[in-house]
């Protein structure tokens, strides 16, 4: 099993997992982590380590982007990037605020690339 697929197991079963200073915590609901799922986090350990640095340095970045507003590349669909959790999502314009579909007017005329709330 992948670092990766480690992760969606234990995040599936309730578990937060953290890395900090090389050691990984586990915040589980009681009797939940097995001995099975213990052990494959021992074996995992050094990628865990590896993809939980990965996943915080996507949201740090996302985190500096803000929201970002565009259009996308589909015709009447607007280009959201979620700064939560640094994915883009595409939405119907005809279902967006209309605040949103001004931004990405905006974005695309070049007056204001991003939009940042906070």
């Amino acid at each position: 099993m992948s670092a990766r697929d480690l992760l969606r197991v234990l995040r599936s079963c309730g578990v937060e997992v953290s890395a900090c200073d090389g050691y990984i915590d586990l915040d589980a609901p009681k009797g939940v982590l097995t001995d099975q799922l213990l052990e494959a986090v021992r074996k995992s350990k050094p990628r865990l380590l590896k993809v939980l640095a990965w996943e915080r340095r996507r949201l740090e970045e996302a985190d500096r982007r803000g929201l970002v507003i565009k259009w996308a590349k589909v015709r009447g669909w607007v280009a959201l990037h979620d700064p939560t959790t640094g994915e883009w999502h595409e939405v119907a314009a005809s279902e967006c605020p209309l605040w949103v579909v001004e931004a990405a007017r905006a974005e695309k005329r070049g007056n204001t690339p991003r939009v940042t709330q906070r």
